[in-house]
């Protein structure tokens, strides 16, 4: 009988054994799949040390948020040999994509513009053999007929090396910590895709030894909107990345401006690209650049591609926001406005009066340097600091999280805010 137990209870556990490999196999195959296609110009004279550190932490973020969200993480990272159209063109005929799948596409490297090409996203130039670019939105055309459930298309590209780094620390003020909910947000709470640019037709974009510009802001701003604020969408993302941009003295010089298309679902409308945005500078006295494109551009040429899979994604309801509630990119531009060293203190004095689309008169303010809370001031004062303290202060953050609305939503009573103090 002792036998015959052995014998029962030996089977069971390997029935078990069984059903559990099964379901964990199960599990692996039905686990979406965060597509990553990044490509760099890492052996370019003038860029190859800053492309090489754009990729390596666009790599880091992107890998974080798939893993947030539940998603196998699948880069394909094509630099080297493989920085070519051919490559290009392969990894995106080889894409399949699962219906609950997200792909993200990032280019770093020059870029280009044409008197002849209508479209006001760049040219990504990446071959001379006259075998033809690829224009950006192209390339997000072609994701998008592979009908994912989100696509992110990006080219931090036109780059013109400036003799400035961006900065390197990062600062998180105490008691905050990254929430998934907002990756969540900005990738599986709706349907579609999203194209970026880093800079307007016509205009060339920043980098330096340390990275590019473009690609540093929108990483900050991906990294302290997960920590900071408690909703955001991609547009009050893409705004908050040329704030951020602006806080590097040589982008705003170039009045380097950034532009993107968002093309999401709403309840009852097919996804697909349906409007241009271009983002508001911070600074308000800038105008748009008139710079030249690069000198030894490349023709474009339309490669032929054939495309597996045609037509829009299915829809899925978006997120509710709020409409009355401040939207945060807003807040965060005008209050680096006072902070803008760029700007006389005549301009700054005077800005101060649009406070009161954002805050009460008596709104109390928590004032962090970097990690440290320095002070609880009346928001008059908070004023007057960044009235006079410009040229110490590289970038205001307002920390949502931290910060208290009034019983209507639409003012701030309680608001935090972090300073970062040039070194």
């Amino acid at each position: 009988m002792d036998g015959y137990k052995i014998k029962f209870y030996m089977r069971s556990i390997v029935l078990f054994c069984i059903c559990l490999v099964s379901l964990t196999t199960l599990q692996a195959q039905t686990q979406p799949t965060f597509h990553v296609i990044m490509i760099g110009a890492t052996e370019d004279k003038t860029l190859a040390r800053a492309c090489q550190l754009d990729l390596l932490r666009f790599h880091e973020q992107f890998s974080k948020i798939a893993e947030s969200i539940g998603y196998a993480y699948k880069p394909d990272l094509l630099v080297k040999e493989n920085f070519s159209n051919a490559a290009i063109r392969k990894s995106i005929l080889g894409l399949t994509c699962g219906a609950e799948d997200i792909v993200v596409f990032y280019y770093t490297g020059h870029g280009f513009n044409l008197t002849k090409y209508a479209g006001n996203f760049p040219i990504m130039a990446i071959d001379t053999t006259g075998d033809g670019n690829f224009p950006l939105m192209l390339m997000h055309e072609e994701l998008m007929k592979k009908k994912p459930r989100f696509c992110l298309t990006i080219g931090d590209c036109c780059n013109k090396v400036i003799d400035e780094n961006v900065p390197q620390d990062r600062s998180m003020v105490k008691g905050t910590a990254c929430n998934p909910a907002i990756f969540r947000q900005l990738f599986l709470q709706q349907r579609g895709g999203v194209i970026v640019a880093s800079s307007k037709r016509g205009q060339v974009s920043g980098a330096a030894p340390g990275g590019s510009f473009y690609t540093w802001s929108l990483l900050q701003s991906i990294d302290y909107a997960c920590h900071y604020n408690e909703r955001v969408t991609w547009e009050q993302l893409l705004d908050d990345t040329q704030t951020r941009m602006w806080s590097i003295q040589a982008a705003r010089q170039a009045k380097q401006e950034s532009i993107f298309t968002v093309g999401l679902a709403s309840d009852s409308t097919a996804t697909g690209p349906d409007s241009q945005v271009a983002v508001a500078p911070a600074n308000p006295t800038a105008t748009p650049s008139s710079a030249s494109v690069d000198s030894n551009a490349v023709a474009p040429a339309q490669p032929a591609m054939v495309a597996t899979n045609g037509g829009p994604a299915a829809p899925q309801p978006a997120a509710p926001v709020s409409a009355q509630r401040p939207d945060f990119s807003d807040v965060n531009g005008f209050l680096n406005t006072l902070a803008d060293e760029s700007l006389t203190y005549a301009v700054r004095t005077s800005k101060q009066t649009q406070a009161g689309q954002y805050f009460v008169h008596n709104a109390r303010v928590k004032v962090y340097v970097n990690a440290t809370q320095v002070a609880l001031i009346p928001l008059d004062q908070l004023m007057s600091r960044y009235s006079t303290l410009a040229k110490s202060i590289r970038q205001v953050n307002i920390v949502e999280r931290l910060s208290k609305l009034d019983p209507s939503g639409r003012f701030y009573t309680e608001v935090a805010v972090q300073e970062i103090w040039n070194q």
